[in-house]
């Protein structure tokens, strides 16, 4: 699900028991009219899989607002969606304590929690001007946080960098890009500042990325940080593309992200696709007077530094 950007968040409600149901309708539309787009399991479509439409919109989410009360107390759903959230380190959770006298769960005692001692529209409304306040700072600061961050992160092992360098040649010759859209470990300008935690780096970077290319070949994933890579993406919900070179197949993507449709890179068909994939998927912008014989030299050298390594080829 989408947010406002800076202007507001794309907020979900935990599930709701039916007697809370009032409540969460009045408080979603409070929050609705300060700009918020909210959802909750009311809105779902007849037929859907409720349960793998509901972990989406839960990743998805700008934030989570849990209202814990004593129709919550004996859910088992509840807890579970907490932990993917508090998992995340990237989706904000707003705890409301509903009614006087209610304990707060050990999960979320760590955590400053609103309180509403009743369903009153009085007492609504300052929740809601609470939560409004607290949602927008929060995207404030992932904001700040993302300021600098590559859009683009390129997972590969170092031993490919020929090939990684000519995948970048190829997104520099279709978009407009500076040195700190894309990371990429190996290839100047967008290696990894000297004295980098690199695992926290490279995890933060993963989250705040709109899209992660995994260059895989045929022994990749004997590499862990590739491994590492891929998985804190798929674990974080990233849109993550395999790009399979050398002789790779599907056999060659990692278990979590295998059900992922992948492009080849030797093929110039799929390198066009992961272009327009990217312009219709990242902010990056388009040239805008871009040089065709070049991008099309750049593609032919990235089909060319794609193809099956002759040494991998004889040695099968």
């Amino acid at each position: 699900m989408t947010g406002f950007y800076q202007a507001a968040g794309g907020v979900r409600f935990f599930e709701a028991p039916h007697k809370d149901l009032d409540l969460v309708n009045g408080l979603a539309s409070l929050l609705k009219g300060k700009g918020h787009q909210t959802i909750y399991d009311k809105g779902l479509p007849i037929g859907s899989s409720w349960r793998e439409q509901l972990m989406a919109e839960l990743q998805g989410a700008d934030a989570v607002v849990l209202l814990w009360s004593c129709n919550t107390v004996n859910s088992q759903f509840v807890p579970a969606e907490v932990g993917v959230v508090r998992a995340s380190q990237r989706i904000p959770l707003l705890p409301v304590i509903v009614g006087e006298g209610m304990v707060v769960p050990p999960f979320i005692q760590d955590l400053l929690a609103e309180s509403l001692p009743d369903g009153n529209p009085d007492s609504l409304a300052k929740l809601a001007d609470g939560l409004d306040r607290s949602i927008r700072q929060h995207l404030e600061s992932r904001d700040l946080r993302k300021h600098g961050r590559p859009r683009v992160f390129i997972s590969h092992r170092h031993k490919d960098v020929g090939l990684v360098r000519a995948l970048v040649h190829c997104i520099q010759s279709y978009f407009e890009v500076d040195k700190h859209d894309i990371r990429c470990t190996s290839v100047g300008p967008y290696r990894l500042p000297a004295g980098a935690n690199t695992a926290e780096r490279l995890r933060n970077e993963i989250a705040d990325a709109e899209i992660v290319l995994g260059v895989l070949t045929t022994d990749t994933l004997e590499s862990t940080y590739v491994a590492f890579e891929l998985g804190a993406a798929w674990g974080l919900n990233v849109w993550t593309c395999p790009l399979l070179a050398k002789g790779a197949d599907q056999h060659h993507i990692p278990a979590p992200i295998r059900d992922l449709s992948p492009l080849f890179l030797n093929h110039e068909s799929d390198c066009r696709q992961l272009l327009r994939d990217m312009e219709a998927c990242t902010t990056l912008t388009r040239l805008t007077d871009p040089d065709e014989n070049a991008l099309a030299d750049s593609i032919r050298a990235l089909v060319d530094a794609a193809g099956v390594d002759p040494a991998a080829k004889n040695s099968g």
